[in-house]
């Protein structure tokens, strides 16, 4: 592990910067940093002497914020659409193979992700994922306009491909900004904001839907706005700082390993594909999102529009309020990280098992019943009892996925060591998602996705207690799976360079 070294920078670097003397502007205080590469631990006097706004904007705090923003515009537009039930379509078979598509384009950029982002930066990978986020909303508005289903799947193949820049980029980013002890908290502010972004989706749905209480499609208009909020992704991602300027909120830099080859980063990826950890996460990865398909399916054929449109408000609304007292759980030092572990896994897998015997119920009275579009208006406690299922699993499911990266954070800082992990656990997430959405595309008993949901979740839990007995007191600042790599690759470049 590296250890921290004196600063060094000239004498006039090391002397604390009068108070009433001022940096003036961000462009100042990145002048004062160009080509300096200290150890992470240290602390930057440039930085603690710039301006508030300076400090503000190259902080962690807003850097959580702009990918809250990012995910408030773009996967929580796209969630709004997903959780109306296929997509808000009159059926979810085509908006289901369409989710399976852009999945499984995710899954592929998100396997080699972690060298993409080493070499692109975080930042910039951003970018390329917002310019196309307004694909989201208008493939399902052309399909319900004009019937056009070639655009619909068209959009999701791209922006399931660019959504994965985005994927990789935020992961790297909440493993490795925050300290450890910040990083539940961290982690809550940004599910929220997403959250936050479905509410207001659940809330347009809802006020455009409200009146229609039969089954069918949402209103065509309902894209129009989503396609607004998209478009402004551009901006939260320019605003975004390059990781090198990043600083924690006692000053320290973010530990950034050196640079490496191309050959170099693969072979470390291929490192960290080998290790033990990665497949333990594989298969809780997997099933984190599983659930998407399957009970999207059961929303979209069991629950009228303005019910569908009402669950889009009401799923992100609870789940604001359940991540910030989650990730509050996370930082608690009064417990041991391995401890905590303990406590969050527990939260999420016992209802969700609980859930799922649930929903088996729900459907053997479904079959006795007929084909039915529940209503709160029309059906009361009905609707309550088959929906509450839904419900319980989609808010835990936020919970399923801040463990893993909370977890997943406890093993090392680094930021290129992030993107790595990272990497492939969104890999096998999107993976989940992709074959999710493919099984309910075109099934006749859609209780069989359930099962599958229950072998995924039975393999889950195990493997999760595995990982979690693997917990360090201590996360490293290196790559500590591929560190011989990366020595051997910077003396490689030593010895080209002299």
């Amino acid at each position: 592990m590296a250890q921290p070294v004196p600063y060094s920078g000239s004498k006039e670097d090391d002397k604390i910067i009068p108070a009433n003397i001022d940096i003036k502007d961000v462009d100042d205080y990145d002048a004062r940093n160009v080509g300096a590469e200290p150890e992470a631990d240290e602390i930057d006097h440039a930085y603690l002497n710039a301006s508030k706004l300076t400090r503000f904007f190259r902080g962690t705090l807003f850097q959580m914020i702009m990918f809250g923003a990012l995910s408030f515009v773009g996967p929580a537009m796209s969630d709004a659409i997903s959780n109306l039930g296929g997509g808000g379509l009159s059926t979810p078979y085509l908006a289901n193979l369409a989710q399976s598509l852009q999945y499984a384009m995710s899954c592929v950029m998100t396997l080699f992700g972690g060298p993409l982002i080493n070499k692109v930066g975080i930042k910039y990978s951003c970018l390329i994922a917002a310019l196309t986020f307004p694909l989201g909303g208008s493939g399902y508005y052309v399909n319900a306009k004009f019937k056009v289903d070639w655009y619909l799947l068209f959009s999701r193949v791209l922006g399931g491909f660019t959504a994965g820049f985005l994927y990789v980029g935020e992961t790297t980013a909440m493993l490795s900004y925050p300290h450890v002890h910040e990083r539940g908290r961290y982690l809550g502010i940004w599910s929220a904001m997403r959250s936050s972004g479905s509410v207001l989706g659940g809330a347009i749905n809802f006020s455009t839907n409200a009146k229609t209480s039969s089954a069918g499609g949402i209103r065509w208009s309902t894209y129009l706005i989503f396609i607004g909020f998209e478009c402004t992704g551009v901006i939260w991602a320019l605003l975004l700082s390059q990781t090198k300027r990043v600083r924690r909120s006692d000053a320290t830099r973010v530990p950034y390993s050196k640079d490496i080859t191309w050959k170099a980063e693969f072979v470390a990826l291929w490192k960290h594909a080998q290790n033990k950890r990665t497949w333990l996460v594989f298969m809780p990865a997997f099933y984190s999102f599983f659930y998407g398909g399957v009970y999207g399916t059961y929303l979209s054929l069991h629950f009228s529009v303005r019910a569908r449109a009402l669950s889009t408000l009401l799923v992100p609304c609870a789940t604001i309020i359940m991540v910030m007292g989650y990730g509050a759980m996370l930082d608690n030092k009064k417990w041991s990280q391995k401890k905590r572990a303990w406590i969050a896994l527990s939260m999420w897998a016992i209802p969700q098992a609980l859930c799922m015997i649930w929903t088996g119920i729900e459907y053997s009275k479904f079959a006795k019943e007929g084909k039915i579009a529940y209503d709160y208006g029309t059906h009361g406690r009905r609707w309550a009892e088959a929906y509450l299922p839904y419900f319980i699993i989609f808010t835990t499911g936020y919970w399923t996925q801040l463990s893993i990266y909370w977890i997943l954070g406890t093993f090392s800082t680094d930021v290129k060591s992030s993107s790595r992990t990272g990497g492939l656990f969104r890999a096998f997430e999107t993976a989940g998602q992709a074959v999710s959405y493919a099984i309910n595309s075109n099934t006749g008993d859609k209780r069989i996705p359930l099962y599958v949901l229950c072998a995924l979740f039975a393999l889950s839990v195990p493997s999760l207690a595995a990982l979690i007995r693997l917990i360090p007191e201590k996360p490293a600042d290196n790559d500590d799976v591929a560190e011989g790599q990366v020595i051997m690759a910077k003396e490689q470049m030593e010895q080209a360079t002299s």
